[in-house]
C-alpha cells in the first residue's frame, strides 16, 4: 500500500504564497487595443465625474452662509431705503437722532448698518449705484476670505461690531452739534445710513496683518504697490477730505455722512488686537 507523504500545516503567523493576478488594464490589453481605449475612457469619464462631485461636495461645505447673510440684508434695506426716502419717510430706516427722540425708531440702530445712504432723487443717482456696486463686488470677496479662515459667526459679529462703533461716532458727533441744531429741528438731513462702517471695518481688518508689508492694490484700474498702512491712511484722509469739504463749506451736518464711518476700523482694531469673537 503506498504511503501518502502528509501534508504539513501551515502555522499560525506564515502566509501561503499568493501568486499576483493581472490587474484590470493587462486583461484588457490582452482583449485587443480597441477594448483597452474603451476600458480608458470609461476610467477618465469615472475619473472626471469623482472630481466634480468632490467640488460640489467641497462648495455646499464651504458655503458663506454669514457672507451671504448680510449682502440679502444689505441689499434688501438699501432697496427699501430708497422707496422710503423717495416717499419722505427715510428717517423710519436711516439713523436719526431726532427720530430716536420723537418717533421711537430704535429699530434703525440696527437697519442703518446695512444702508448706503443713496437719493433716488439725487442727479448722481445712476452713478452712485455703479460706484456701489463695484466696491461690493471686492467687499464681498474679502468678506468669504474672512469667512472661510474665521466661520461664519466671527464675520458676522465683525461686521456688526464695527458698525457698532459707526453708532457711537455718529452719536458723538450730533450730541457735538446740537448747540447749533438742537434735537427738536426734526428734519431729515440728519439721518445716516452706516453701511460703510461695517465695509470699513472690513478692509482694515484684512489690512491689519500685512500693516507694514508692500502690497499690490488695484486704485481706479491701475495697479499700485503700497504698505498696509498707506493704504489704510489713504482710506481714513479721503473720507476726512470730503467731509471738511462739505462741512465747512456748506453745512457742518455733512460732518455726519462722512465721519461716523470710520469708527468701523477702530471697531475691527479692536477684534484684530484683542482677538474678539475667535473660536
Amino acid at each position: 500500500m503506498p504511503v501518502i507523504p502528509a501534508t504539513p500545516k501551515q502555522s499560525r503567523g506564515q502566509y501561503q504564497e499568493v501568486i499576483p493576478k493581472r490587474t484590470t488594464s493587462k486583461v484588457y490589453l490582452d482583449r485587443g487595443p480597441r477594448t483597452l481605449k474603451r476600458y480608458l475612457r470609461r476610467q477618465e469619464k469615472q475619473r472626471i465625474k469623482s472630481l466634480r462631485d468632490i467640488r460640489e461636495y467641497s462648495d455646499r461645505a464651504r458655503r458663506y452662509k454669514g457672507t451671504d447673510l448680510i449682502f440679502l440684508l444689505l441689499i434688501s434695506i438699501t432697496i427699501m431705503s430708497m422707496i422710503f426716502v423717495y416717499f419722505g419717510i427715510g428717517e423710519y430706516l436711516y439713523l436719526s437722532l431726532n427720530a430716536l427722540a420723537y418717533k421711537f425708531t430704535f429699530h434703525t440702530l440696527f437697519t442703518s448698518l446695512f444702508i448706503d445712504p443713496i437719493d433716488p432723487n439725487n442727479l448722481f443717482f445712476f452713478f452712485s449705484i455703479f460706484f456701489l456696486f463695484i466696491m461690493l463686488f471686492f467687499t464681498y470677496r474679502i468678506m468669504k476670505l474672512i469667512e472661510m479662515a474665521n466661520g461664519m459667526k466671527f464675520v458676522i459679529k465683525l461686521f456688526l461690531f464695527s458698525g457698532l462703533f459707526a453708532i457711537i461716532f455718529y452719536f458723538l458727533l450730533r450730541f457735538a452739534l446740537i448747540p447749533f441744531y438742537p434735537i427738536y429741528n426734526n428734519e431729515f438731513f440728519d439721518s445716516v445710513g452706516l453701511l460703510w462702517g461695517g465695509i470699513y471695518g472690513l478692509i482694515s481688518f484684512v489690512i491689519f496683518p500685512a500693516i507694514d508689508r508692500k502690497n499690490t492694490a488695484l486704485l481706479a484700474f491701475a495697479r499700485v504697490r503700497m504698505t498696509g498702512k498707506t493704504f489704510l491712511y489713504m482710506i481714513i484722509l479721503i473720507r476726512l477730505l470730503f467731509g471738511l469739504v462739505y462741512g465747512v463749506t456748506i453745512d457742518p451736518l455733512y460732518f455726519l455722512y462722512y465721519f461716523p464711518e470710520l469708527g468701523g476700523i477702530i471697531g475691527s482694531y479692536l477684534v484684530y488686537k484683542y482677538r474678539l469673537f475667535t473660536r
